[in-house]
């Protein structure tokens, strides 16, 4: 089974109950969801939904969550700086040389807010995408009507990105294993120019192969991104997102509708 850097269901039987296009834009109108709410508990209860729902469907959390992982950086720069410029109700005070630094109540709770919402929305979608396979996923795109120049580049990205990044651990390793040390900043430089030559090398047979074989099948004779109708059971998933969206802002809903 070849390598994504999106945990894509390849080498699995897909699920057929709903059309990918949908999966897709169900997953981008939860992530809008997630992320324009403001109290921790709505956000806690949309999280534990799409916890339910994934669950129910069989997600493969443990690759999903792995990913999600990988962003906790981003996540945990937003609640340890703002506390420490934003607000008015000081917490507690840390005395430097430069002065005294204080946190503030204010900014823990939007640290966390926006740390829970990035945390959700990129949870979300890997959740999503783990239950397609990534032909389908660029079908998808091509049916919401993006363009197919930046489809190609994409499906490249996605799935020669994590080859190059295997070829370089795989030389490295086989450095090791012929006894390289580390020497002099110049001879670390020169043995990273012969990894990332090495590297380059291999990656134009391949793409060379690759080339001719695409050729053999037909590519640059028509369209080789086919989008994906929609099913019956679609409607299901948008009535479900309607009714979510009617119960988290049914009070704003009814007031435009009545006044």
């Amino acid at each position: 089974m070849g390598k994504f850097l999106l945990p894509f269901i390849e080498g699995r039987k897909t699920d057929s109950t709903f059309s990918p296009p949908s999966i897709f834009l169900s997953a981008f109108i939860m992530a809008v969801l997630l992320s324009v709410q403001t109290e921790l508990l709505n956000l806690f209860g949309l999280i534990s939904l799409v916890v339910l729902i994934g669950t129910l469907a069989g997600t493969r959390w443990r690759s999903v969550l792995s990913l999600a992982a990988r962003f906790e950086v981003v996540i945990l720069f937003w609640i340890v700086l703002l506390p420490f410029s934003y607000g008015n109700s000081i917490l507690f005070t840390i005395p430097t040389p430069w002065g005294s630094i204080s946190a503030y109540r204010e900014g823990l709770d939007l640290g966390f807010l926006i740390g829970l919402r990035i945390f959700g929305i990129v949870t979300l979608f890997l959740a999503a995408l783990s239950h397609i396979s990534l032909g389908e996923f660029i079908g998808a795109l091509k049916t919401l009507r993006i363009p197919t120049a930046i489809l190609g580049s994409l499906l490249i990205m996605l799935r020669y990105i994590p080859l190059f990044l295997e070829e370089r651990s795989r030389l490295q390793e086989a450095q090791q294993l012929r006894g390289f040390q580390r020497g002099t900043r110049f001879e670390r430089i020169k043995s990273l120019g012969f990894l990332v030559g090495s590297i380059i090398d291999h990656a134009m047979d391949r793409s060379v192969a690759v080339y001719e074989a695409m050729t053999l099948r037909g590519f640059g004779h028509g369209m080789f991104i086919v989008g994906v109708g929609p099913r019956r059971n679609d409607v299901l998933l948008f009535l479900g997102l309607i009714i979510l969206i009617f119960g988290l802002f049914h009070q704003q809903i009814l007031e435009v509708l009545l006044g």
